[in-house]
């Protein structure tokens, strides 16, 4: 990791759908990261009810929606470490492991929009500049506006990536698992739908 781009990208994975994965592709692409480290949260801050899936069905789902990307490795340490999952915390284990790497974080756009609520904002910003992905209804322009003009930091403006809007969620995701219909490959990679729904997650009448 030392010397290189890291790109981190942190979540609950509650499903990984396939845009997240074509999400740090594209990122990774773009800010030339060698390597994208995927972290599945233990408890999401922003959702601290309990996740929907148990948190090593989630970690194995992740596994399996990016193993595609050479680039990619997951990381299980915010679920190993229990409870809350807060990414200035990872952060900086991070940066004590590998006091040379050159970490990025990887945000959509709703997130960025929400970042100024997280633990240690500036904090996170000196450790991994995030690099954010707009999400409906913003595009990459508007974004960018909307950032500066709740900010007052002109730095987002270089961190939004022209890209189109990712529009897939894994609330709609759980919805069509929970009905019993299987979302199709553009909305869940295969080997992930598999997995779903051979452990029954999501499902409405799951005990």
């Amino acid at each position: 990791m030392s010397g290189t781009v890291t790109l981190v990208y942190g979540g609950s994975f509650d499903p990984p759908h396939a845009m997240h994965a074509r999400m740090a592709t594209a990122a990774a692409d773009a800010i030339g990261a060698s390597m994208i480290l995927v972290l599945p949260a233990g408890v999401n801050p922003q959702r601290t009810g309990k996740p929907p899936a148990a948190a090593e069905h989630r970690l194995a789902m992740t596994r399996l929606a990016f193993a595609s990307d050479p680039r990619a490795q997951v990381d299980d340490r915010e679920i190993r470490r229990g409870g809350v999952s807060y990414t200035v915390d990872t952060l900086e284990a991070l940066h004590r492991e590998h006091p040379q790497a050159r970490l990025r974080l990887l945000l959509g756009g709703d997130q960025a929009l929400n970042f100024g609520s997280w633990r240690e904002p500036a904090r996170i910003e000196t450790l991994a500049e995030p690099v954010v992905v707009p999400r409906p209804p913003l595009h990459a322009s508007a974004l960018r506006e909307e950032l500066v003009r709740r900010t007052g930091n002109a730095a987002w403006i270089r961190r939004v990536l022209d890209i189109e809007p990712v529009e897939t969620s894994s609330t709609d995701v759980r919805a069509m698992l929970a009905r019993g219909e299987r979302p199709g490959p553009d909305l869940l990679l295969p080997a992930v739908a598999d997995y779903a729904i051979r452990h029954g997650l999501y499902r409405a009448d799951a005990s």
